[in-house]
């Protein structure tokens, strides 16, 4: 396999893995908030922890990540299930449209014509459509549940154990438990 080939699909294996993250994101935050609702807030911490990365998750983070995640997660699904269906619909035209008159369509008078027109079209729409708003929006993701996930560290003026003075990075890295 050429070096080419390699991160092409490396590049397309990883907007389709950021695709389906995000748009199961709302699912998968329901799942946790009915988990922590019900009573059982380690296993909706262990259930975080497996769908979004990081650790130190605790049920109340996990509320959290569901009600501050709520318009990112919203928009991904809405966004990824658009994407999905105009897939099923665009590259299987000839199943849904076969029965109609396809003469005057997009890339007509043939079926293979509007087909290949259709399908080009959609494959070029769906890689715009999931290369950057989806990106952005699933970055948005993972920045929220890094910064939930994150586990109280010491505060930054605290000096390191070798007795250098410490370093003002100007990223806060104490977060507060929910």
């Amino acid at each position: 396999m050429s070096a080419i080939h390699r991160q092409s699909s490396t590049a397309v294996g990883t907007v389709v893995r950021d695709a389906v993250r995000a748009g199961l994101a709302l699912p998968a935050g329901a799942v946790g908030a009915a988990l922590v609702l019900t009573g059982r807030p380690g296993r909706a911490a262990r259930w975080q922890q497996r769908v979004s990365g990081g650790r130190g998750w605790t049920g109340g983070r996990v509320l959290a990540r569901l009600v501050l995640g709520l318009p990112l997660d919203a928009a991904a699904l809405v966004v990824v299930g658009y994407a999905l269906f105009n897939s099923v619909r665009n590259f299987g035209y000839p199943i849904w449209y076969l029965h109609t008159d396809y003469h005057h369509a997009w890339g007509g008078p043939t079926m293979a014509g509007v087909w290949t027109v259709h399908a080009l079209g959609w494959a070029l729409t769906l890689y715009v459509l999931l290369r950057w708003p989806v990106r952005w929006i699933a970055n948005g993701q993972r920045a929220l549940s890094a910064r939930l996930s994150a586990r109280p560290s010491t505060p930054p003026s605290t000096s390191p154990s070798d007795g250098r003075p410490a370093r003002n990075t100007g990223v806060a890295t104490a977060v507060p438990a929910v």
